[in-house]
């Protein structure tokens, strides 16, 4: 993969079949799961975005209303859903107990419930788990998705998040509940199937805490680690040759007209400059490095993510 370009191409592994985006909060791991979700979309693959138990944002990127708790057509083979812990713990209940009389005796009964919401991590594991059900969905014979793409939880949480299958498997010596934590770590350490991307900022406490996030998943938790996305890069307005120039334009100009743009300019400069450092910090990472563009729009949405889709993608296929 090139990586020293705004038009980069990326290789066919970034679309593995089990995506998950993740990152410090704030970053942009949203964006970047629509901008994947779309390119996904748009190569003909049926593509299923899941977002768990949040204030929706991947739909509103794209231009379209939320989905809720069911999986939902946004449009031509893109369907989203977000994932509650109530509503997963419902659909696996009705999977194991078949009836809906049962489900209501045993998961809606008060001392149940209260116990579920106390066992440490069982929301996390319920969402997953559900995400993990979509994975094994067959229609015809056939996987009924393509690809499914997660926008995970934010670093720390993200940590907890990624590990509770190994913990379920290795805590719990059989049964099904040992099967299902064995069978959802296999997936998600298997480097042919699914893919970690990392989301950063060019800036300190973001770059750091990515260097920190990428250290713990590869170490700790051997997970399949795919690029790192740089989001919001700043972009110099001028050609290569005039930026050169304008550099050793030490001195304000004279004309009181153009010191607004001189000024700005040199900020801009600025900016770059510093933002490059933080872009050589994490290509010691040794990952393939994308650049999302900074984009400067009224309102974030449908038209800034095919701008980035371009940058990722070069364009729609």
């Amino acid at each position: 993969m090139h990586t020293d370009s705004n038009n980069t191409k990326v290789d066919e592994d970034i679309l593995r079949r089990f995506v998950l985006v993740t990152g410090k909060g704030g970053v942009g791991k949203s964006t970047l799961t629509a901008t994947l979700a779309l390119m996904s979309a748009r190569r003909g693959d049926r593509t299923l975005v899941c977002e768990l138990n949040t204030h929706e944002q991947v739909p509103q990127l794209l231009g379209h209303a939320p989905a809720g708790p069911k999986v939902t057509e946004l449009e031509e083979n893109l369907w989203t859903v977000n994932i509650s812990p109530e509503h997963a713990m419902q659909e696996y209940g009705l999977m194991k107990l078949r009836f809906q009389a049962f489900y209501r005796l045993v998961f809606e009964n008060p001392l149940v419930s209260a116990l579920v919401r106390f066992v440490p991590g069982i929301n996390d594991l319920l969402m997953l788990g559900k995400a993990f059900n979509h994975e094994r969905e067959e229609t015809n014979g056939r996987p009924t998705w393509d690809r499914i793409i997660i926008d995970a939880p934010a670093t720390g949480h993200g940590l907890t998040f990624f590990r509770l299958p190994r913990i379920i498997r290795d805590a719990i010596p059989s049964g099904n509940m040992h099967n299902e934590g064995a069978e959802m770590w296999d997936l998600m350490t298997d480097p042919l199937r699914t893919v970690v991307h990392l989301v950063s900022l060019p800036e300190e406490l973001p770059v750091q805490e990515t260097m920190e996030l990428h250290g713990r998943l590869r170490d700790e938790l051997d997970l399949p680690l795919g690029a790192v996305f740089l989001n919001q890069m700043p972009t110099l307005p001028l050609q290569e040759n005039v930026a050169e120039a304008f550099d050793g334009w030490i001195e304000p100009p004279k004309e009181e007209s153009l010191l607004p743009l001189w000024s700005a300019g040199k900020i801009r400069a600025q900016q770059v400059a510093q933002a490059e450092t933080y872009r050589e910090t994490l290509a010691e990472l040794g990952r393939p490095l994308v650049d999302l563009p900074q984009q400067h729009s009224d309102g974030f949405g449908r038209d800034d993510i095919e701008v980035l889709l371009s940058a990722i993608d070069g364009g729609p296929s």
